[in-house]
């Protein structure tokens, strides 16, 4: 039977392979969209966050496959000897580094998040929530850093083996101050996104993706709870913490990636834009919409042939005065045999002037409407049915 350490030791590789290649793929799809040099503001976070969550990974399973740390029962402290107190003087620095890289990791998916929220809040009154909960993700993450820091002075008694106080072994006020931080953070972004997921119109299969992303965001605040359970209640106190720890960075990093992720799957697979939706009802608006578009390209068309038929006639003026019998004065003979280059290329030439103004202005009409029929249909399809030609 595997032991514990081995177990722990696959799981967490093997979420954080997962996450990985999941981030993997979401710089794939931003590469694709942005390109290399117009990354936003969350794809940075992104980058500052699978850095720190690599230090996780490695932090916690030398914290496993060490010598333990210098939170100590009495037996084990009675039992040290200049080897052991070694390996937990070692250990005891992996877990300051595995409390700064969850620190890190789980306030820059944070913030990521918030970045996305921006966005889809940008005209709303969700705005000024968003707003309010970045504030207080910057206070908390201000407020755990400081406690992380001060809670234990001098500060070297953190991998002091045996620590001279005991909230640099247990780490007791810095737990409390995070989990409030934490877990206060999680529940509001939840409060804020699920009212826009019902007021969204989208078909129920939809939503339902969407639903599992949040539900995964439950997750989250269950695995932060039960971290703290297993840290703070005496009798529970184990290094299956650790397995909590890792998960809910994991599923932390999971979550934030996903509507990236459900992005690129509808680029990749197009049907996926309209799955849900009836097909009835959006071929009948498709068709609308481009017979719509083709009667007005076949108008415009129309008009701009009858134009170039006025400009043929105007070009055979001089054939139509020979028709009508009129005959040129001596005078105007030799005039027209000085300029007669001239005389011939300027109606020709103003001809063509008039010719492509014209056809410029059908042609700049023709794509005014297109795109005011466009604006229309896309208003309708949001249910803002009371917008009206500007024209």
């Amino acid at each position: 039977m595997p032991s514990f350490n081995e177990e722990f030791a696959k799981e967490t590789w093997a979420l954080y392979g997962a996450g990985m290649f999941i981030i993997c793929l979401r710089f794939g799809a931003r590469i694709n969209k942005l390109g290399l040099t117009k990354f936003q503001a969350d794809d940075y976070l992104m980058i500052n966050a699978a850095a720190w969550y690599t230090v996780l990974v490695i932090s916690v399973n030398k914290i496993i496959f060490g010598g333990g740390s210098n939170f100590m029962t009495p037996e084990e402290k009675a039992a040290l000897t200049p080897e052991t107190t070694k390996e937990r003087i070692v250990g005891s620095k992996w877990v300051i580094v595995s409390e700064q890289a969850m620190i890190l990791t789980i306030w820059s998916l944070k913030l990521c998040m918030l970045c996305i929220y921006r966005r889809l809040t940008e005209g709303l009154k969700q705005k000024k929530l968003v707003n309010m909960l970045l504030v207080w993700v910057a206070c908390g993450f201000v407020g755990t850093e400081l406690c992380l820091f001060l809670a234990c002075r001098p500060f070297v008694q953190y991998w002091a083996v045996p620590a001279s106080e005991v909230q640099c072994a247990t780490y007791q006020h810095y737990e409390i101050t995070e989990s409030i931080f934490n877990t206060s953070s999680d529940i509001m972004m939840l409060i804020i996104a699920i009212p826009l997921l019902f007021s969204v119109r989208l078909p129920l299969q939809q939503k339902a993706v969407l639903l599992i992303i949040f539900g995964m965001g439950v997750f989250v605040i269950v695995a932060a709870i039960l971290t703290k359970i297993y840290c703070l209640v005496p009798s529970l106190i184990t290094y299956v913490y650790l397995n909590w720890y890792f998960r809910e960075a994991s599923v932390s990093i999971y979550v934030t990636n996903l509507p990236v992720l459900w992005s690129l799957m509808r680029d990749i697979f197009p049907q996926l834009k309209s799955w849900g939706f009836e097909s009835k009802k959006s071929n009948g608006s498709a068709k609308a919409f481009s017979s719509s578009n083709g009667n007005s390209r076949r108008n415009s068309r129309n008009q701009m042939n009858s134009r170039n038929c006025n400009m043929q006639s105007v070009s055979r003026l001089g054939a139509r005065d020979e028709e009508l019998g009129y005959i040129p004065s001596p005078r105007q003979k030799r005039i027209n045999e000085i300029d007669g280059d001239v005389a011939s290329a300027a109606p020709v030439h103003r001809t063509l002037e008039i010719q492509r103004d014209i056809t410029f202005t059908v042609e700049k009409k023709e794509v005014d409407d297109l795109e005011y029929d466009s604006e229309f249909f896309v208003r309708q399809k949001r249910g803002e049915t009371h917008c009206t030609s500007p024209r």
